[in-house]
């Protein structure tokens, strides 16, 4: 079901970015801390204020193209130590983004699910609201989960793979910004890119809102 576009859309939108955003870079830095990695404390990262994960580049472009990034959680992976390995640990500080806002976009979710289209027709602000929280959270993790660096699925797809392929990985991933970058170019109207995580994005929605 469609949200017909408004001032109260495009609010909701800027708000929503301004949280989305942070709380995904949250989610790596509360993960590589719990961890045992002190470097995101030190550095100002474990915090929920915008101005400590905001990209300008990666913001403005999740506005006009649907999908960005905010400035990369460092950490160092040798002090992740209560991590079953170096790794495993890599893996969780990895996944621990895009799950945030998986948790976010299924708490969203849950008023438009449970009320069906009674509560948007009741509740049309906000619906309008969830609607975009949803959606921007389902394509923060599905884009994010792209294994190309510096998105987090290269870690993610590192941690899972045997050590004996990663040699291979690595010099794969020398390429990762041009690969990337010809992904972003439109074709046409519609990038590659879009082509592949907005049918991703569109059955989880359908999936978790059921409208």
């Amino acid at each position: 079901m469609l949200i017909p576009f408004s001032v109260e859309s495009l609010i909701a939108f800027s708000v929503v970015v301004l949280a989305a955003l942070p709380l995904h870079e949250y989610g790596h830095a509360w993960m590589a801390v719990r961890l045992g990695d002190r470097t995101p404390y030190y550095q100002g990262r474990l915090t929920l204020d915008p101005r400590a994960h905001l990209d300008l580049v990666g913001t403005l472009l999740l506005a006009v193209a649907g999908f960005g990034w905010a400035k990369p959680v460092q950490f160092a992976p040798h002090s992740l130590r209560e991590a079953p390995s170096i790794k495993a640990g890599i893996l969780l500080v990895a996944l621990a983004g895009p799950a945030v806002n998986v948790l976010i976009a299924i708490a969203a979710a849950l008023p438009l699910r449970l009320g069906g289209p009674a509560f948007v027709r009741d509740n049309l602000q906000l619906a309008q609201i969830l609607f975009i929280v949803v959606n921007i959270n389902l394509v923060l993790a599905v884009f994010n989960m792209i294994p190309l660096v510096p998105l987090d699925g290269s870690k993610v797809l590192w941690g899972l793979m045997p050590d004996s392929w990663s040699r291979a990985y690595e010099q794969i991933q020398q390429y990762s910004l041009i690969i990337l970058l010809i992904l972003i170019v439109p074709i046409g109207s519609v990038s590659l890119l879009s082509r592949i995580i907005l049918p991703i994005v569109q059955t989880l929605h359908r999936a978790f809102v059921g409208l």
